[in-house]
C-alpha cells in the first residue's frame, strides 16, 4: 500500500531509498496556510467564507486539522485579523520610517498614500473587513484583536502627528485627540473608497486628509489646541485658595 499522508509525518514509505511522498510541516508553517486560506474564503464568500467547511476545503485540509492548530472557527477568524492587520500597518510604518528624513507633512503624506494605495481600497478587502467587524460585538478573541490593532495604528499615526506637533511654528494641539479625528477621517474615507473608488478618489482622499493636518498645524481646531484637563484645572484653583 502507499504511504498516508499525515501532517507534520516526514516519512514517504518503508523502503530504503524510497521517495518521500510529503514533507513535515511545522506547526507555525500550517497555522499561516490556514490563516491565508481563510483570508481568501472570507475574500471570495464574505460571511459565508467564514465556515470552517469552507476554509478546510480552501486550504486542503480536514476540519479536525483546523481544530488541532485553532481553538475553534472564532479563533481561528481572530489570527486571520491580526495577521492582516498588522501587515497593514507595519506596511505603512514602513512607509513613514523610509521617509523619516522628510519633513513631518511631507511624512504624513507618505502615509496617507500608503493608506490609500490601490490594493489597500481593493473590494475583496473591504468584504473581509466587513466579517471581521460584524463579529468583534460577539467574539471575544475578535475584539481583543479589534482592540489591540487599532492601538497600533493609533500609536502609528500618534507618533507622526507627534513629530510634527514640534516643529517650530505649528500651532499647539493634543496629540492623542487629533490623532483620534485624523483617523475617523480616514476611516469615513477609506469606506467610500472601498464601496465606490472612484468617489472620491484615492487623490481627493490623500489631499484631504493633508488638508485637515495643514489646518492643525495652523491652529484651525480650537478644540484640540493644548490645555490642561479642566478636572486638573479646578484642582490648582482649589489650591491657590485661602
Amino acid at each position: 500500500m502507499g504511504a498516508r499522508r499525515r501532517d507534520g509525518d516526514g516519512s514517504g514509505g518503508s523502503g530504503r531509498g524510497a521517495v518521500p511522498k510529503f514533507r513535515r510541516i511545522a506547526r507555525a508553517e500550517r497555522r499561516e496556510a490556514l490563516i491565508a486560506a481563510t483570508l481568501r474564503c472570507l475574500r471570495k464568500y464574505g460571511h459565508e467564507g467564514a465556515s470552517v467547511r469552507r476554509i478546510s476545503a480552501e486550504a486542503g485540509v480536514s476540519m479536525g486539522l483546523i481544530n488541532h492548530h485553532f481553538a475553534g472557527s472564532a479563533s481561528l477568524i481572530a489570527a486571520a485579523y491580526e495577521s492582516l492587520s498588522v501587515a497593514l500597518i507595519d506596511a505603512t510604518r514602513r512607509d513613514a520610517a523610509a521617509a523619516r528624513k522628510l519633513e513631518p507633512q511631507a511624512r504624513l503624506g507618505r502615509f496617507f498614500a500608503a493608506s490609500f494605495a490601490p490594493e489597500a481600497i481593493e473590494p475583496g478587502l473591504f468584504r473581509i473587513w466587513l466579517v471581521f467587524w460584524s463579529m468583534v460585538a460577539h467574539a471575544a478573541e475578535i475584539r481583543a484583536v479589534h482592540h489591540r490593532t487599532a492601538e497600533q495604528h493609533r500609536a502609528v499615526l500618534e507618533g507622526l502627528l507627534a513629530a510634527l506637533r514640534r516643529r517650530p511654528g505649528v500651532a499647539p494641539f493634543r496629540v492623542a485627540p487629533a490623532a483620534a479625528g485624523l483617523a475617523a477621517l480616514m476611516d469615513g474615507l477609506w469606506v467610500h473608497l472601498s464601496l465606490n473608488p472612484a468617489s472620491p478618489t484615492a487623490a481627493v482622499a490623500i489631499s484631504l486628509c493633508s488638508d485637515w493636518v495643514a489646518a492643525l498645524a495652523a491652529g484651525a481646531f480650537p478644540g484640540l489646541a493644548s490645555r490642561a484637563p479642566a478636572g486638573a484645572a479646578r484642582a490648582v484653583r482649589r489650591s491657590r485658595q485661602p
